[in-house]
C-alpha cells in the first residue's frame, strides 16, 4: 500500500467535507445572519486550507513545503474559536470572537504563505507535535461534551451526529500521539480512519440539518 494512500485520503476528505460546510455556513449566515454560523465558516475555511496544504506537501516535489507549522497551528486555533462560538449565544459576545477570529487569521495566512521558507520541523518536534495534537484532541472532545448536552436536552439528529463526530476527531488526535515519540504507521492510519469517520459524521450532520 502507498505509504501516503490514508494520508491522502483524510487530506481530501478534511478539505471537501471542510470546504462544503464552509460555503454552506456562509450561505446560511447570508439568510440569518448569525456570527456563530461566520465563525463556523471561516474556521472551516482554514481547516479546509490546512487540509490542502498537507495535501501539497505530502505529493509536490519539485519545492519543499514546510507546512506542519501551518497544519497544526491552524487547525489548533480553528477548533478553539468553534468551542468558543459555543460557550455563549449573545451577538455581542458572538462578533468580538468572530473580530479576534479574522485578526488571528492573518498570521495563519502567513505561515501559509512562508511554508517554503520555514524551518522543516519545529524545535522540540517530539514535545511540540504531542502537544499540539493532544490540545486539539481536548478541544474537540471539549465541542463533544457540548453537542452530547445539545442531544440529551433536543434529542436532535443533528447535534447526535455532530457529537459523534467530534468524538472520533478527538480519539483519532489522541490515536497519533504517540507516534511523535515512537514512530509508528498502524498508530498513524488508524488515527487518520478516525478521523475520515468523524469527518463522514459532519458532513452528514451538516447535510441532515
Amino acid at each position: 500500500m502507498d505509504q501516503n494512500l490514508i494520508a491522502n485520503i483524510l487530506s481530501l476528505s478534511l478539505f471537501f467535507v471542510g470546504l462544503f460546510v464552509a460555503l454552506r455556513s456562509f450561505a446560511l449566515y447570508v439568510q440569518v445572519r448569525s456570527n456563530r454560523l461566520c465563525i463556523l465558516g471561516v474556521s472551516m475555511t482554514v481547516i479546509a486550507l490546512t487540509a490542502a496544504a498537507g495535501f501539497a506537501g505530502d505529493n509536490v516535489t519539485t519545492v519543499t513545503l514546510n507546512v506542519d507549522w501551518f497544519n497544526y497551528i491552524g487547525q489548533t486555533v480553528s477548533f478553539i474559536f468553534i468551542l468558543l462560538s459555543l460557550v455563549r449565544s449573545s451577538e455581542h459576545y458572538l462578533r468580538s470572537v468572530l473580530r479576534y477570529q479574522l485578526l488571528a487569521t492573518v498570521p495563519l495566512v502567513i505561515l501559509l504563505l512562508l511554508a517554503p521558507m520555514l524551518p522543516p520541523d519545529f524545535p522540540n518536534p517530539v514535545v511540540t507535535k504531542t502537544l499540539l495534537s493532544g490540545s486539539r484532541g481536548v478541544i474537540c472532545l471539549f465541542i463533544f461534551f457540548y453537542y452530547t448536552g445539545a442531544f440529551m436536552t433536543k434529542e436532535t439528529r443533528f447535534s447526535f451526529l455532530m457529537s459523534g463526530a467530534f468524538l472520533l476527531l478527538s480519539f483519532g488526535y489522541f490515536t497519533i500521539m504517540p507516534k511523535y515519540a515512537y514512530p509508528s504507521d498502524l498508530l498513524d492510519h488508524v488515527g487518520d480512519l478516525m478521523r475520515v469517520s468523524g469527518l463522514a459524521s459532519l458532513l452528514a450532520a451538516v447535510v441532515a440539518g
